[in-house]
């Protein structure tokens, strides 16, 4: 599907535990079919600041006889996404998308699904189809408290659907068992439940799932969170660094890449 510029409408804002809420937007025809894992670049006023768009992973995609939805799953920490929490419904957005590439979603057998915080925003969707084609996963959710486990409960519906469970933790303890997500996943990795690990959240976190894909001898796929100035490789902002030495670009290449390919 061909990326395009839509002025798009807002149909819902669903505040969750602040600072985390979701857009619900109205989107041409077509954009339901996206892959899990691409995102779109919104624009976030009407005047010159903030100047650049920014980029959002698209958190769930529907189609029905009234037309096709996306939703975004959003922080707000600055002047962009505190603008995009103030909107009301029948606002308009400038949304430039589908872009970038999704997830494969060619792993056989159970899996497991890592997310980090917001880097939830674009596992829901994939959970989703996961589910919608019986194949089974397990959710590993993690934050620092309980408020960075936005939809907690959806995504334990989602893996309960599945035939997984949903494993969440924080590191005050709030939410879940105290500490790090990658505690309880690499004993569940060690016990060779998992044929493959999808991810997404903070760059340090990604880090070492890669080497705990690689020390159990899995395949994996992570979207990487990366500042993005267009979101189609004109600006060169988003480079990751390959193994190879070379760089990709994430906008382009990504954001999905397979744990292999990025030199963490």
């Amino acid at each position: 599907m061909l990326p395009t510029d839509h002025l798009a409408v807002v149909e819902r804002v669903v505040e969750h535990p602040l600072p985390y809420f979701s857009l619900l937007l109205a989107v041409p025809r077509g954009w339901a079919d996206l892959a899990a894992g691409q995102f779109v670049m919104v624009r976030t006023g009407s005047g010159l600041e903030p100047f650049l768009r920014r980029a959002f992973s698209v958190h769930d995609a529907t189609s029905s006889e009234a037309g096709d939805r996306i939703e975004l799953l959003i922080k707000a920490v600055g002047r962009g996404t505190r603008a995009l929490a103030a909107l009301r419904p029948g606002a308009r957005l400038q949304v430039l998308g589908p872009l970038g590439r999704g997830f494969s979603l060619a792993a056989e057998g159970p899996v497991a699904l890592v997310a980090g915080g917001v880097g939830a925003a674009p596992l829901y969707l994939l959970a989703r189809r996961l589910a919608e084609r019986g194949q089974r996963f397990d959710f590993f959710y993690g934050g620092r408290n309980r408020t960075d486990l936005p939809r907690l409960e959806s995504f334990a519906a989602l893996a309960r659907r599945a035939g997984g469970r949903l494993v969440a933790t924080t590191e005050d303890g709030s939410a879940g068992a105290r500490g790090l997500v990658t505690e309880p996943l690499e004993r569940a990795l060690a016990s060779g439940e998992f044929r493959f690990v999808y991810a997404c959240g903070p760059m340090g976190l990604l880090a070492r799932l890669a080497s705990l894909v690689a020390a159990h001898g899995l395949g994996g796929e992570a979207a990487l969170e990366t500042p993005m100035g267009c979101g189609f490789g004109a600006c060169l902002g988003c480079a990751v660094p390959r193994p190879d030495g070379r760089f990709a670009l994430c906008c382009q290449d990504g954001p999905v890449f397979a744990f292999s390919d990025v030199a963490w």
